[in-house]
């Protein structure tokens, strides 16, 4: 199959989901054939020379050769396209999903499939659980038929702190991106808090060290949704949005979103506190100079 010429490939897939990406539906078919996604994408363009878009906002003539492979009329697959946009994650880190809607999934016997909705980078929980998103561990397509989430026993204390991050989150992408008035509980501006959830995530330091996010306390099962980075990072040259963007695990934006939040916060309780006493004048440095 993978060696036909685009106008005759035919992908036995069932019709894209509602609310489903464009390259989800690409990593449906890879799976039922046995190939890595980006080897289907590549034959499915093999003899065209110009350039092609990135999977979620394809060119029309390659959303066209997409329908064909479906067995679908061109203009189904439009409302599926994502063209890349400053309140969505970086294309290539697109792998967030929701443990409860492909539970979901499974029992209607659908397939595994990723959402638009979670594309959103300052939006960290689903919008129909309200259930901490997850970065997508790897083997997902070789799952078992039917799996089971586990849900962790969060006390009330944690469930606020998660209710803390994401409410900010969605009230800052608002004010950023739908003109919403900054809240009043907040200080600064939507763009000074977009910088220092920037500062915080990497490393602002001139020598190979950790982002302030990795600097958190977190206790019980609330570590599972809430943390930094693994690894030690190199400094950064630049603070840039597109860099936070590629940031696709959930969990560790969520971090710098806390940190931020806690920040900003005119009335800041005590036990919502991620238990860093002052930030870095650094990081003020560079969030204030906006």
């Amino acid at each position: 199959m993978l060696e036909a010429e685009p106008a005759r490939q035919r992908w036995w897939i069932r019709p894209p989901m509602p609310d489903e990406t464009l390259r989800s539906v690409i990593n449906r078919a890879a799976a039922l054939y046995e190939c890595p996604p980006k080897r289907l994408w590549e034959c499915l363009n093999w003899d065209d020379p110009q350039p092609y878009g990135e999977i979620d906002s394809p060119a029309l003539r390659v959303l066209r050769r997409m329908a064909i492979a479906m067995g679908l009329p061109p203009s189904d697959l439009s409302a599926q396209r994502l063209p890349d946009a400053p309140w969505l994650l970086a294309p290539q880190a697109d792998e967030v999903y929701c443990p409860l809607c492909w539970t979901d999934d499974r029992r209607r016997g659908d397939p595994l499939w990723f959402r638009r909705g979670w594309r959103r980078v300052l939006r960290t929980r689903c919008a129909v659980h309200g259930f901490p998103l997850l970065l997508c561990p790897e083997q997902w397509t070789s799952w078992p038929q039917v799996r089971e989430f586990q849900l962790p026993d969060l006390t009330a204390h944690e469930q606020r702190i998660l209710e803390l991050i994401a409410s900010f989150g969605e009230s800052l992408e608002r004010s950023l991106y739908e003109g919403a008035p900054w809240p009043a509980n907040l200080a600064g501006n939507p763009h000074a808090a977009r910088q220092l959830l920037i500062a915080v995530s990497f490393n602002m330091n001139k020598v190979r060290d950790i982002p302030l996010t990795k600097c958190i306390q977190t206790s019980g099962n609330l570590a599972m949704y809430v943390h930094g980075p693994s690894h030690h990072q190199e400094p950064v040259k630049k603070l840039r949005w597109d860099g936070y963007r590629e940031i696709a695990d959930p969990s560790i934006r969520r971090a710098s979103l806390w940190i931020a939040a806690w920040e900003l916060m005119r009335e800041r309780p005590d036990e919502l506190s991620p238990g860093l006493s002052r930030l870095p004048p650094v990081v003020e440095r560079a969030v204030w100079r906006v």
